[in-house]
Parts: C-alpha cells; structure tokens; sequence
C-alpha cells in the first residue's frame, strides 16, 4: 500500500506533461530562433484607444533587432504565430536583403488591446529547410480593396490584396521611401491608373491612407481622384493644406486648415462615412472634419493616383468602409520609421535541431487529438502504468524468490535430519521452497507431538502420517503459486483490452470526423486529416499499451511455470528424504 500514493503522484506527472501543453512552448522544434514582438498600445506606446482585430502590421527588422545570418537569404523561414504559440499567422514579405540588414513584414496581427501592451507575436526563423509561406492577400481583412507597396522591379505597381486590382499604367519612378520603397512623381506630372472593377466600391465608406512627402507648395494637386461628368471624389493638396471634395448630387470639401511640411514624409488618411461625416487625419491625428448626409459617389472612370502630383508617395492603401480613428493611429504608429506600436524583444534559441520527420509529425498528431481521443489514451495510460507496476513488482518477487530457493536447496541437500531447517525462517526469506518446507514441518511436528516422538527416534511415519503431509506441502504450494501470479490479470487485461479500447477510440473519432463533414456539408483532404490522425493514434496507444504488456506477461508466465515446476520437484525431494527416515525407523 506504501507505494501506491508514488504511482498516483508518476501518473499525475505523465497525464500533465501529455495533456496539458506547456505555457510558451517552442512551436516546431525545426526553427532554431524566434523573436517576442511586442504590440504597445498604452500611452507609453502608440496610445490606441480602441480594440483593433486582424490589423496588418510592418515588422521592421534591421541589424540592430535581427540576426540576418541566422535566417534564410530569402527570408523564406520567417514564420509568424500568434501569442498561443500556436496559430499560425498571415504574413507576406516587401522586401528582404541580407545585404544591408533590412526587411519589410507585414503580419496580420489577431489583435491590438487599446490602451494595454499585453499583445504580442512570435517571429520563428532558422529552418534552412523551410519553404516560403507568405501569404500577400490573406494578410490584409475583406476591407481592404487596394493596397500598393511599390516595391516592384519592374512593370506597373502590384495591389498586395487577393482583389489584385493591379495598376494599368504608371509614369512614375520607384524610390526609397519611409517603407522600403515608394513612387515619385516629377515636374513632368507622372500618374499612376488603376481600372475600376466592382471590388472598388465605395458606397458603404471609403478610407485612403498613404505616405506622402510633398514638394514645394505649388498649387493644386491630387492625390486620389476618380470622377465622371456629374460626380467625382478627390484627394488633393491645395498648397500643402489637404483636404476631400466629394461630388454627389452636392457638393462637399472639408476645410483646409492643417499643412503638410515640404519635402518631408507625412502619413496622410481621409475617411468618409456616408451619412454621418467625413474625416482628414494627418499624423495620425484628426486634422479636419465636416459633416457628410450623402453618399459617396461611384463614377464609372478609373482611378487615378498621383495625378499632378510632385512629390513621393508611398504605402497607398484604400478600403470600402471608414476607418476609425484608432486604426488609423496605429497604421501612423505602425509603419513609420519612429512608430511606437512594435517592439522586439531579444531572440530566443531553442527547437530540436534536426528534428526527425517522425517526431515532428507525432508531435502535429498530438495537437490534433480531440477531447475523446484524450479520454481513451487517458484509459490506456492508466493500464499501462499498472502493468509496468505489476511487472516491476513480480520480476524482484521472482528474482529474490529464485536466489533464496537455491540458497535453501543447497542447504537442504546437506541436512541428515529433514526437520533440521525449521526454524531458521529468517535466513530464507521470500523462499517459495521454505513455504513449502515450513508447512510440511509443522504437519509433521503436530502429528509427532500427538505421538510423543521426534522424527528420527520413534515408529517411523505411518501411511496416514504421509498423506497428511503430502497434502499439507500441495496446499502450500497451491497458495504459493497463486502468491507469483497475483495481479497478473491487470496485464492479461492490458494485453486483450488495450487493442479494443484502442479501436473503440479510432471508431468513436472517425464517427466525429463524418459528423462533422456532414454538418458542414464540405469534404477535402485538409479536413479530414487531422480527425483521421486523431482517431488512428488511439489504435496506437492501444497497441503501445498491450504489445509490451503482451511480451512482459509471457516471460513471467513463462517464469512462473520454471518456478512451479521446481517447487513440485522440491516437493519430490522432500517427500523421498522422508521415506528414507521411515525406512531407517527401528
């Protein structure tokens, strides 16, 4: 019973380090680094204070954050997880040269806490085997109908969005600019033309956030426009002052009051709510504001960006619906140089090195278990934890049993008086032969206390005599052979249970699977996967738990038969070492 309270606590231990997932854990032991980025949205940081969700965020990484030698040429190893340590994070990259130490991410961030610095990311990176999984247009929420980085080498500007309302034409330049690089546009009056497909609604908002570094006030110019004969909306500048004129049945301009500086880099958005108003942001703080009861117009032309504009422009991002103040904080926190929205925390080294396949894939089975497959590994883990108790127990019973059986044997080969080790039960402790012996004794001890007589001096034994002490050596070895196998039914039963509770576990999660492609009537490989593997590994654990289990209950039946059969010819020897006193008897 003493020992039952330590397999309790080994048994608490296992189900916990199995079960319950270690706070932080590292996410696949094949990346060897990762990096903690930090969201702050507190006043000590960007000061946002609403909650965002699904926020494309720039990861700005240079020299000074990031060790480029560890990661790959391409950046194709970055991988972005969110703050379980778990899931897995839409990520696509603007640029990545290990050359001069620069690299533009962005993360769609689940998201931002307003007012806290609580949020935060992983950036796993050093798996030289990994391939790229950048994903440009999952990174960006259904909003977002255009976005453009301007990093192309060649060609018109690409939209970043799974909209892909690339530009048609651009005159423009690329340049380095406050987010790797931007478009500038000369004296000359370069633009940039995106078509007009149904994507580029605006009739339930419209939100533009862009970049720009004006050059010297020079009039009117435009940002954003998209017009026809009767209505138009525009972006524009008028001497540095910007400002929204919208054209829809009436028409509407906000003041022109705050002043973009010449020839430096300003984040400049303007959001439009139809029906209630229409808001220009310089900074990220509210520059000018009107009220706004129409909607915004659809005129069936393209768009155009940049048209007489001279300056640089850069991160040009436009969405169907308003933004809010707070988003568009943090995009001003977020991708500028001295933003304070992100953070890094130092990089951390860790992972398995070279992790075999079959770990690793063991390991993404182990997330994918469900809650009654757990339950019936669970079951199977008691079994087999009883088992490796019960077979540690009966090997020291059967190794101590068979050093002290030979002991007494060769003692008893010495003995001219059969009775002569009676009392000398402490030297033979855990002897099955002494049980037997010991009982034997003390028939014939009572028959020849009723007789007056010690076993060498008197009548000899009668047949009755014998007979009462054959029985009485039978018995004993009755009760010491059901002694050795006590328990061995917990293994009988691992060895015949465990591969049926393993089965009812992989019918019951297979069950699930169906059920659930039944109810949501779709059927691919990604969604059966993982039920299936789920399901298979309690045939797994049925089978870990009963195939040792089978193997360690042959070798101690196998044990206790050697045992048994030696006891009956212990048994024999005693008998014949008796007849030969009776014989002897006077």
């Amino acid at each position: 019973m003493s020992r039952i309270p330590a397999v309790v606590a080994a048994l608490t231990f296992i189900i916990a380090v199995l079960v319950v997932p270690e706070a932080h854990a590292w996410w696949d032991g094949k990346w060897q680094q990762r990096m903690q980025v930090d969201l702050d949205a507190s006043t000590e940081g960007a000061d946002i204070g609403e909650n965002l969700a699904d926020i494309p965020v720039l990861i700005r990484l240079h020299t000074g954050n990031f060790s480029f030698p560890d990661a790959n040429e391409d950046g194709s190893d970055l991988r972005f997880l969110a703050a379980d340590d778990k899931t897995p994070l839409k990520y696509h990259i603007e640029k990545f040269d290990p050359s001069e130490e620069i690299a533009l991410v962005w993360v769609k961030a689940p998201n931002i806490t307003g007012g806290d610095k609580k949020d935060y990311v992983w950036m796993y990176y050093g798996n030289s085997s990994a391939a790229s999984g950048q994903d440009s247009g999952g990174t960006y929420d259904v909003n977002h109908i255009a976005v453009f980085h301007f990093g192309e080498e060649e060609g018109s500007p690409k939209d970043s969005t799974a909209y892909g309302n690339h530009a048609s034409a651009f005159s423009g330049d690329i340049v380095s600019s406050v987010a790797g690089y931007g478009a500038s546009f000369g004296a000359a009056g370069g633009q940039m033309t995106v078509p007009a497909p149904a994507s580029l609604d605006f009739s339930k908002g419209f939100t533009f956030s862009a970049w720009v570094r004006p050059g010297q006030a020079t009039g009117n110019s435009q940002l954003f426009s998209w017009a026809d004969a009767k209505q138009s909306i525009v972006v524009g500048i008028d001497d540095a002052k910007p400002y929204l004129s919208l054209i829809s049945g009436q028409t509407m301009t906000t003041p022109k009051t705050a002043a973009l500086t010449p020839g430096q880099w300003h984040h400049l958005a303007v959001a439009v709510a139809p029906g209630e108003r229409v808001t220009v942001y310089i900074d990220g703080t509210e520059a000018a504001s009107n009220k706004f009861i129409g909607t915004v117009p659809a005129p069936a032309g393209d768009m155009t960006i940049a048209g007489a504009f001279r300056g640089d422009i850069d991160e040009v991002q436009l969405s169907n619906t308003a933004r809010g103040a707070s988003w568009i904080k943090q995009a001003y926190e977020s991708q500028g140089s001295e933003g304070s929205l992100v953070s890094y925390m130092e990089a951390e080294s860790g992972g398995g090195g070279e992790e075999s396949l079959t770990i690793h894939l063991m390991k993404v089975i182990a997330k994918t278990i469900t809650l009654d497959g757990w339950l019936i590994i669970g079951i199977l883990l008691v079994m087999g934890i009883l088992a490796a108790f019960v077979f540690k127990q009966k090997f020291t019973m059967l190794r101590e049993a068979r050093k002290t059986n030979e002991s007494f044997s060769e003692s008893f080969k010495r003995i001219d008086d059969p009775m002569e080790l009676f009392e000398k039960k402490s030297d033979f402790q855990g002897s099955s032969f002494y049980g037997v012996y010991r009982s034997g004794c003390e028939e014939l001890k009572a028959w020849l206390n009723r007789k007056g007589e010690t076993l060498l001096k008197g009548d000899g034994l009668s047949d009755r005599a014998m007979n009462g002490f054959r029985a009485a050596v039978e018995k004993e070895a009755m009760y010491q052979s059901r002694r050795l196998s006590a328990g061995m039914f917990i293994m009988n039963m691992c060895v015949a249970g465990g591969p049926f509770l393993g089965l009812l576990g992989t019918v019951w999660g297979v069950m699930n699977t169906f059920a659930s492609l039944a109810e949501s009537g779709e059927a691919n490989l990604s969604a059966i996967a993982p039920g299936v593997a789920s399901a298979l590994a309690c045939t797994m654990a049925g089978l870990v738990v009963a195939i040792p289990a089978l193997f360690a209950s042959s070798f101690l039946t196998g044990q206790m038969k050697d045992m048994n059969a030696d006891l009956n010819v212990f048994i024999d020897d005693f008998i014949l070492k008796l007849e030969e006193v009776k014989t002897d008897a006077p």
